[in-house]
């Protein structure tokens, strides 16, 4: 470590208590809130770090975590075994992220796309390995706990299945949960770049999607999976639904850029923009997820076609 210099040995010591000690003290004080700002610390640091610092004090505090899951009777039952593991993969997601914008030759739209294709390779792990029996049958149980007092609240749908409904939901679990973190993670890194332009902090990286277009090969790709995903049977099928759901970030998130362009004719002042969007997610909630990615799939529909015609 003391090879590293000390300028940097105090970087990643720094880094580390940063990171700890955010990531408990958002545990404690938003525990509800905190699947939704757990990749704060991580992101601030990994724009204001260089790749070898960051990723020693991702090492540390990982090995950290590990400690207070391991010695409970030491610190108590602060950190669960589900939430290292869960700090595991969003580690290595962000430092992954950090990787390529370090890649100085990447563009910022390659960027994402390689991003969203680990992300597949993260959920198609956490299928295979973590996502257990045990952990499907309860999640199986509560949503079904919750479709059941739904349904008996609407005279209408009382006569739903809503067994077959809850399977489907639990499988794709994987994938709308990685679709949501790569959402946040997002919305954090613009966040946190806010931050450090307001504390006077050099931010090392000049990550900004402001246009985004995904490349023909991607379109191509999600459109194979989700032939894939109706014609399979079994597990393959839920393979392949799950890979569509995140690769579906991209044409959601061309959606997104293409609605913003639109938006951004209006002269608003940017705070009050950015309030706008944010309360139309919180209030059309999946409504507007679903309309940003119609807009998505049809710019990309109609490229494809035109290409065809051209050909």
């Amino acid at each position: 470590m003391f090879e590293l210099g000390r300028e940097k040995a105090l970087s990643i010591i720094y880094g580390t208590f940063l990171i700890v000690s955010l990531e408990i003290l958002f545990l404690r004080i938003f525990p509800q809130l905190y699947p939704l700002i757990n990749t704060i610390p991580l992101l601030f640091l990994a724009q204001l770090l260089k790749l070898l610092p960051f990723l020693y004090s991702i090492i540390f505090s990982i090995f950290f975590f590990f400690l207070i899951n391991n010695f409970d009777f030491l610190f108590g039952d602060i950190f669960s075994t589900k939430l290292f593991l869960n700090f595991i993969t969003i580690s290595s997601l962000i430092f992954y992220l950090s990787f390529l914008l370090n890649k100085k030759e990447i563009k910022d739209e390659k960027i994402l796309v390689n991003l969203v294709l680990f992300s597949i390779i993260i959920v198609n792990i956490i299928m295979f390995f973590f996502f257990s029996e045990n952990e499907q049958a309860q999640l199986r149980e509560y949503f079904l706990k919750f479709a059941q007092e739904f349904l008996k609240s609407s005279n209408d749908l009382q006569n739903v299945n809503s067994s077959s409904l809850v399977d489907i939901v639990v499988k794709i679990i994987p994938g709308i949960n990685i679709f949501s973190f790569l959402t946040t993670l997002l919305f954090n890194f613009h966040l946190t770049r806010i931050l450090i332009e307001k504390m006077n902090f050099r931010n090392i990286y000049t990550f900004r999607l402001t246009s985004f277009e995904i490349p023909n090969w991607v379109f191509l790709m999600f459109n194979i999976f989700l032939v894939l995903s109706i014609t399979m049977l079994g597990d393959a099928k839920y393979f392949f639904l799950n890979c569509l759901i995140v690769l579906s970030f991209l044409i959601f998130y061309e959606g997104f850029v293409s609605f913003h362009k639109i938006f951004k004719k209006y002269e608003i002042n940017n705070f009050l923009k950015f309030l706008i969007i944010f309360l139309l997610f919180i209030f059309l909630g999946y409504v507007l997820f679903l309309v940003l990615f119609v807009i998505g799939f049809y710019i990309n529909l109609k490229k494809a076609l035109n290409r065809l015609i051209k050909t």
